[in-house]
């Protein structure tokens, strides 16, 4: 028996037959790189259209025979990005291909080894971990041109758990109407469209096992624990015995959570918490009416840039923002102006040099401010929609008063200019130290305000997030963190402004209780993860959680504050 440590980005527990998918070794054909005349630009382009309608027509077939429910609007709202990815990698493609005069696969390649390379050098994790999506729909479409095969060649195993380096979001949606029970891989973080899908699907996922093709084989009996993160390869009798108890007792904690997923937020004492998504394409405000949340209190608007090669229009932004408005019904939808800048540029600003320009070395609003039209642009849009909606604009990475006053001047000129009836509420993310010292002239100025625990965090405590060995470091659990949070919530509360948390930590069940007890009445977070809080905060005691919270203030480090929880819970004051 050997027993694999990685990281759980699913929960839950299955076992089954491995099955391996090797995708470099067994499914990629090799393909010519092959110089054009002009004159077979035609016959390429016929090429690249048949592939881009076989791809376009089997992603309607996936998401036809898709489940219902959760699953279903979480697989719509991937399939319907990969349908538009498709037809954008298509135009990209047709335009490398006149410029550079190579064979539709070599530009098709090339296209996408491009955008991924860019993707991947973001700071923002949510749109790092979207890379997998074009790779997803380039092998899609590389295959309609090269005739590969696809996985799998025949039928799956009854209990299948696919063990691979990566599997891709459609893969995963296939797969999951094909016998999968677990997945296994070496890539993929907790924020790819993979391990979204596979928690929405029920379907255990362990990552970050660095050569496990080569350390299980086909046939192999296999123990998965999305819980705790651990693989076990031929159990013993007493293991298998463990394992199946855990599982039971898991399966019995996701029934209750399930009853109580369209239950009123509310705790047992009576406090009110608004629980709102986190979105990043309008595709994904399908998750809102399954989950049963109030609306959508951040919406990240950097796709449009960062996938365009030119700056998309004010109607373009219109379409997009009315088309997510409308989606919502009478619900909220807070808009966060793009957070762009550092390493992360749109292509049409990817040559901006390295030395004196001055929103090369910005982030958030500060680069808003310098990129002045393209600030305005989004700015038109965003008001336009807000005349017939409930719209709110939020700015990102504001440092105080200075920075805000100014985008607010902008959006009062927009206003005047378009002679719109109503300026949309404006509201300011407080993720940086900067913001901290500031919150009086920002409190001044915002009608709102959001805490980016994600950034927060990393900038406060001087740590890369990203880094594995500094996970215990890097956590919004630090008391430092938690006096941070305090300040914002009593400077908001002492002008009667709203405050939402909208970083990763608000969709931890255990870290949404501690929020409350720091007065925190908004939650925004990833859709799948509102059951587990929603359930964890109708049984919060908010008076006990409300002293935790105050001696957590006191606390010295991360794991004094997690066990303060801990004993709360024993106790009954937190959960039953």
């Amino acid at each position: 028996m050997d027993c694999l440590e990685g990281i759980g980005i699913s929960p839950g527990y299955a076992e089954g037959v491995a099955v391996v998918y090797d995708y470099e070794t067994d499914y990629r054909l090799e393909f010519p790189d092959r110089d054009i005349s002009a004159s077979e630009i035609a016959a390429e382009h016929n090429r690249l259209d048949d592939a881009v309608a076989h791809s376009h027509r089997e992603l309607q077939q996936v998401e036809q025979s898709a489940g219902t429910s959760t699953s279903r609007a979480d697989s719509s709202a991937v399939l319907a990005a990969h349908t538009h990815l498709v037809h954008d990698i298509a135009a990209k493609v047709k335009q490398y291909m006149g410029r550079e005069l190579v064979n539709v696969e070599q530009s098709l390649d090339s296209v996408i080894g491009e955008a991924v390379e860019q993707m991947c050098q973001l700071e923002n994790d949510y749109l790092r971990e979207r890379e997998q999506d074009i790779r997803d729909v380039g092998r899609r479409m590389m295959r309609h041109l090269t005739g590969a095969p696809q996985f799998p060649r025949g039928p799956l195993p009854a209990q299948t758990v696919i063990v691979a380096r990566e599997l891709l979001p459609s893969e995963t949606i296939e797969l999951s109407q094909a016998g999968l029970v677990a997945i296994v891989t070496e890539l993929g973080g907790k924020d790819s469209h993979t391990a979204i899908l596979a928690r929405s699907l029920g379907i255990p996922a362990v990552s970050g096992l660095f050569g496990v093709t080569s350390q299980i084989h086909a046939g192999a009996y296999l123990l998965v624990d999305g819980e705790a993160g651990r693989v076990t390869i031929a159990p013993s009798s007493s293991k298998a015995a463990e394992f199946t108890k855990s599982r039971e007792e898991y399966q019995r904690s996701v029934a209750v959570i399930a009853a109580d997923e369209t239950l009123p937020c509310v705790t047992r004492d009576g406090i009110e918490i608004s629980l709102l998504a986190n979105i990043g394409r309008p595709e994904e405000v399908e998750q809102i009416g399954p989950h049963d949340l109030s609306g959508v209190g951040l919406f990240r608007t950097e796709f449009m840039f960062l996938e365009s090669h030119k700056p998309p229009s004010v109607e373009t932004q219109y379409e997009i923002y009315a088309q997510t408005a409308k989606a919502l019904g009478d619900r909220p939808l807070v808009i966060r102006t793009f957070d762009l800048g550092g390493d992360k540029l749109p292509p049409f600003l990817a040559s901006l040099p390295l030395g004196p320009h001055p929103s090369r070395h910005l982030r958030g609003l500060r680069f808003s401010l310098a990129e002045q039209r393209l600030f305005e642009t989004q700015l038109r849009a965003i008001i336009r929609v807000a005349q017939s909606a409930d719209v709110q604009l939020l700015f990102p990475m504001v440092i105080g008063g200075d920075d805000l006053s100014r985008a607010v001047a902008a959006v009062d000129q927009a206003v005047d200019e378009l002679r719109a009836l109503r300026r949309p509420p404006l509201g300011a993310m407080i993720e940086t130290p900067a913001a901290l010292f500031a919150l009086e002239e920002i409190l001044e100025l915002a009608d709102f305000v959001s805490i980016g625990t994600n950034d927060l965090t990393q900038f406060m405590l001087a740590t890369d997030r990203d880094a594995a060995d500094l996970a215990d470091e890097c956590t919004s659990w630090h008391p430092a963190v938690l006096r941070a949070i305090q300040r914002v919530v009593d400077a908001a509360a002492a002008r009667n402004c709203p405050v939402c948390v909208c970083g990763e930590a608000a969709g931890e069940a255990d870290f949404a209780c501690l929020l409350v007890g720091l007065g925190v009445r908004e939650l925004s977070m990833t859709p799948v993860r509102a059951a587990s809080v929603r359930y964890a905060l109708r049984k919060l005691d908010g008076a006990a959680v409300q002293e935790l919270a105050n001696q957590a203030l006191r606390c010295v480090s991360p794991q004094e504050v997690r066990q303060l929880l801990a004993h709360l819970c024993l106790t009954g004051k937190v959960r039953p």
